[in-house]
């Protein structure tokens, strides 16, 4: 049976994160706070459960009062290391920094590293995964914001509000970019060193006619090494692009058929060479919560489940594969956290 938490309501909850530790609790990082994102309010909790998600701890914040707003885009656990992948901004993704808060006590205290390795700014640091052979590729979206471009659009709009009385999001405004970056940190040694590995240049305004988007990429591993890569765009479909050499070069970015409403989706590798989508299957709307899953290397989605189709919006699904289930973290009405255990064998047919 599908199993279903709140695990904290808020004004703001954006992309929660789930993750099992060391010594076996969960631990879960999201933003919360103020009314909206992005917002000067914005700041990131953790939370820990030590019943496998019936219960959980009061937030806690990960990073220091600083007066800048926060953002967590992935937790990795690599060995005994925990790594946050934070955004602190001014509250509208202006100075922008990318820095990896730390924890080798399973997530109870964390020490700030500094910035990410090659993307200091600009940068949200996306979902890891372990490869059969051991290597590291932990996928990520930077835009190449130059220091003058930062200080323009700072003299511009810092301060000012749009007529509703919200911030203003310099992402949907006239920033001076052509193109995202998505590429992988790949790691040959277990997580000690990276190399920046970059696929072809996504060209915003020229394939989308978009000022800016949130690519928000997601990897899994194929059954013959290919690595698989998807994106989000804007309101239609995902695009795929494939690695072949284990993430050292990615293919030209293409549409799929898997319709998507501008929201994050999430790949997870599962036993025997399937592959689960979390996801919003609809082009129009963040409804309903989907898993998807594929026993033929993506190219196609044999088994389709609605996991939830009550009439609000699931954004930004996170989680992992364990021991037959699925754990998911997932915002509703980006206000409430939810924590969801999806056993496999409840799913017919699928496994």
């Amino acid at each position: 049976m599908i199993r279903i938490k709140l695990v904290h309501k808020d004004t703001l909850s954006c992309e929660p994160i789930v993750r099992r530790t060391g010594d076996g609790s969960l631990l879960l990082v999201s933003q919360c706070g103020d009314t909206y994102e992005p917002a000067p309010g914005n700041r990131v909790f953790f939370f820990h459960s030590y019943d496998n998600g019936e219960t959980w701890t009061p937030p806690e914040k990960i990073y220091p009062e600083d007066k800048n707003a926060v953002y967590c885009t992935e937790v990795s656990i690599i060995g005994e290391k925990i790594t946050a992948y934070l955004t602190i901004h001014n509250g509208q993704f202006l100075n922008w920094r990318s820095i990896m808060m730390v924890s080798t006590d399973n997530g109870h205290t964390w020490t700030n590293k500094g910035p990410c390795p090659f993307l200091e700014t600009y940068t949200f640091v996306r979902g890891k995964i372990e490869l059969k052979n051991g290597n590291i590729l932990i996928p990520y979206q930077h835009y190449p914001v130059s220091e003058a471009e930062n200080e323009r659009l700072l003299e511009k709009y810092a301060g000012k509000y749009k007529p509703n009385g919200k911030l203003f999001h310099v992402g949907r405004t006239d920033v001076r970019i052509d193109y995202v970056d998505t590429g992988v940190l790949l790691s040959r040694d277990g997580g000690e060193t990276f190399s920046k590995q970059s696929c072809p240049a996504f060209n915003i305004r020229g394939d989308t006619g978009l000022p800016w988007i949130w690519s928000e990429p997601t990897l899994a591993e194929l059954s013959d090494g290919r690595i698989a890569m998807l994106i989000r765009v804007k309101n239609e479909v995902l695009w795929y692009s494939e690695s072949t050499d284990g993430g050292l070069s990615f293919s030209e970015f293409r549409k799929t058929d898997i319709p998507n409403p501008s929201c994050k989706p999430k790949l997870i590798n599962l036993p025997d060479g399937k592959i689960a989508l979390i996801h919003n299957g609809n082009s129009a709307k963040r409804n309903p919560f989907s898993l998807w899953i594929s026993d033929d290397d993506m190219k196609t989605w044999k088994y389709k489940y609605i996991i939830s189709d009550f009439p609000l919006n699931f954004d930004y699904p996170d989680g992992f594969y364990e021991n037959g289930s699925l754990y998911i973290s997932i915002e509703l009405q980006r206000r409430d956290i939810l924590f969801i255990e999806i056993p496999m064998d409840s799913l017919p047919d699928a496994l």
